[in-house]
């Protein structure tokens, strides 16, 4: 990667003179960046304080502050930038792998938080490190940069259970549309036979300001691997951000365009708000405790502050609200450390009761991932993940000079399709990011159980149950050549019955918490997992570019061995939700339209 942080050095310098630091507007008023922070330390008081500068918490401070009602606003988060943190390695799309993977092929940085999960007793044992995004934008600022919409079953479903029409899909939908900015397929830099179809009612003009692109670049076995999915009764679809999900379709990606980088929720809501309204960012600052009154109303927030030289404690105050957005595994602590939660836990802890909330860390829902490699015969990310310093060169001189390339892409789900097991399936064509969705066929779902079909049938008819994604980035043995290429097809189970928790270890948020997602603890789950390692085996099969299967490897073929391999191999996608869920609500603690966390 030494080639590219020399390119990119004079441009940053540029970057950080004009408009980091200080900049003179058109009307002659000078601009300073620093007006933006809140100075660590100091007691202050704003109408809201959000905790957690991730996807959403970002998103919600800005939204707040451009309101009219000229609110002030401030944000607190316990990781910095990952832009001054990371290199350029999660700016620039191509290195994404480096972080979005759970088998990593480059060390952790300072952007992510880790933690270990218990021993999974569905993955045999094993210990999973569930990397989360320490940063402004969060995960965004980390993840694999793909943009889904959910469906329109799934939101309206969740409407159904808080009791609340304003969640529905018919009600999201326009906010969805305001949200981002789309700029269509470019095809003076993504080759026209990539033929990406999209439904253009699914955005707006001028919305924004997250970017939503299908990238400047598109690995050539979308086309084969398209074709593969259709021969298996895939469906096309125009796009994935319409309400619908079963079937496959080139995959938006928060890639900007113009600069080919990330679009994270820091590089749009939180510098837009920085630039045009009064936000307060507070970077390196760890919520300690929410504070409460005698009428259990949240006043405030204890945040601790780090520096070289020493940690010191300040308390920012809320006249309105103070809003959690911390993640489905430091919301639901921060809020037992404040004693919102289990009281018996937080007795066990010393911390005194506000209200007991037996559901706070519960009913934890997840994704299991699976990931099998293939030898391929056309082009991959293999040699930029081998380091291979001349295709490197080639490469990043592509990216720099013309914005193009394999770096200005994810190398990811060139096609992605979702079905659903029965008989109508659908699947995703194109040289683009390639996303596939189903319900599981009728030839696989055969073999689950009559109460896993059942299980299956509650959830809305829209809703897919697996998710097949191919990636750019694969395992790949030691002795790989100069022109090897290797393709990751991965499956994530979205119907999965088994729920996780978490807990606290300590009274103490620098104490991580204790999480155990229990991944394929349910029989029904390991049916599904097996049926959707069966079927990634015969999409690989049907796309005709595979020359042979690395892992698992031909030799795993009863269903014996593939639930063993499967329990010695399986791992995550981010995913984790649902541990503050609405459905905790307490008429004294939390008002319609709110959630815990």
């Amino acid at each position: 990667m030494f080639f590219v942080y020399l390119a990119f050095s004079s441009w940053f310098c540029s970057l950080v003179s004009a408009d980091v630091t200080a900049a003179v507007s058109e009307d002659g008023i000078t601009r300073i960046y620093g007006n933006s922070f809140g100075i660590p330390g100091t007691d202050a008081t704003y109408d809201y304080v959000i905790i957690g500068g991730g996807t959403a918490g970002n998103t919600v401070a800005a939204r707040l502050s451009q309101d009219p009602a000229n609110y002030s606003v401030a944000v607190i988060e316990a990781g910095s930038f990952y832009e001054i943190l990371n290199g350029n390695h999660s700016q620039v799309p191509g290195y994404s792998y480096t972080s979005a993977l759970s088998s990593s092929f480059a060390p952790r940085s300072s952007v992510e938080w880790i933690i270990s999960t218990t021993p999974q007793a569905g993955y045999n044992d094993r210990k999973i490190d569930y990397i989360i995004g320490q940063a402004f934008g969060g995960s965004s600022a980390a993840n694999y940069m793909g943009y889904f919409r959910p469906t329109a079953g799934s939101l309206d479903r969740w409407a159904e259970l808080v009791g609340d029409r304003d969640w529905s899909w018919d009600s999201v939908y326009p906010y969805y549309k305001k949200s981002c900015n789309f700029t269509p397929p470019n095809y003076e830099k993504v080759s026209p036979s990539a033929n990406i179809s999209f439904d253009p009612d699914a955005f707006v003009p001028n919305a924004g300001p997250l970017q939503v692109s299908y990238g400047n670049y598109q690995y050539s076995y979308g086309t084969p691997y398209s074709r593969g999915l259709e021969s298996l009764g895939f469906s096309s679809l125009d796009g994935i951000n319409s309400g619908k999900l079963i079937g496959y379709t080139a995959a938006t990606v928060s890639v900007d365009p113009r600069t080919a980088t990330r679009s994270s929720s820091e590089t749009s809501f939180l510098q837009s708000a920085a630039r045009n309204t009064g936000i307060q960012i507070y970077p390196n600052a760890l919520a300690k405790s929410i504070l409460f009154d005698a009428d259990k109303r949240a006043t405030g927030v204890v945040v601790q502050a780090a520096s070289s030289l020493q940690n010191f404690n300040y308390t920012l105050s809320a006249n309105k609200e103070v809003i959690v957005s911390a993640g489905a595994w430091f919301s639901p602590q921060l809020l037992m450390v404040s004693g919102v939660g289990p009281a018996a836990t937080l007795q066990e802890h010393g911390i005194p009761v506000v209200v007991d909330l037996p559901g706070v860390g519960q009913n934890e829902w997840d994704q299991p991932w699976m990931a099998l490699s293939f030898k391929v015969n056309t082009l991959t990310g293999t040699q930029i993940a081998a380091n291979n310093v001349e295709y490197l060169e080639e490469v990043v001189e592509q990216y720099i000079r013309n914005q193009s390339g394999p770096l200005s892409t994810i190398g990811g789900g060139e096609a992605t399709g979702m079905i659903l097991l029965s008989d109508f399936s659908i699947l995703a064509i194109n040289d683009a990011f390639l996303a596939a969705f189903e319900k599981y066929p009728a030839k696989l779902r055969k073999d689950f159980s009559n109460s896993t079909r059942a299980f299956l049938e509650t959830f809305p008819s829209d809703w897919p149950e697996a998710e097949y994604l191919p990636l750019a980035y694969a395992p790949f043995p030691d002795d790989i050549s100069s022109t090897d290429n290797y393709l990751l097809i991965g499956s994530a189970l979205l119907s999965t019955s088994s729920r996780g928790n978490m807990t606290i270890r300590s009274a103490d948020t620098l104490d991580p918490p204790i999480i155990s997602p229990n991944w394929l603890l349910d029989k029904g789950d390991q049916e599904q997992a097996i049926a959707a390692l069966l079927r990634i085996r015969e999409i690989a099969a049907a796309s005709g570019i595979v020359e042979s299967e690395y892992q698992p490897g031909a030799n795993v073929s009863t269903r014996a061995d593939i639930l063993e391999w499967l329990r010695n191999n399986m791992n995550l996608i981010y995913h984790a939700a649902s541990t503050c869920g609405s459905y905790l609500q307490s008429a004294s603690f939390i008002l319609p339209l709110k959630c815990i966390g």
